[in-house]
């Protein structure tokens, strides 16, 4: 196989797994929000950013709150 053919071939598998559908980013975004809504009043859902860049994933969150949570430490 040709260095080329290699190269177009691995951009597609990476492109291939990179690629998170709408329901799997709304599931994830929903899970995200259950949980930072144990600690803020949140304004919506969160929203989030995924990019992959040589077999590694970036993910960026950014949500807003009108309220943070007050809640107790234990020692």
């Amino acid at each position: 196989m040709r260095t080329d053919q290699f190269t177009r071939i691995n951009n597609v598998i990476q492109a291939d797994k990179s690629v998170m559908s709408d329901a799997c980013k709304a599931l994830v975004l929903k899970d995200i929000a259950d949980k930072l809504g144990e600690y803020f009043d949140l304004i919506g859902l969160p929203r989030m950013e995924l990019t992959c860049k040589n077999g590694t994933y970036f993910v960026s969150l950014a949500f807003e709150a009108e309220r943070i949570k007050k809640f107790n430490v234990l020692k």
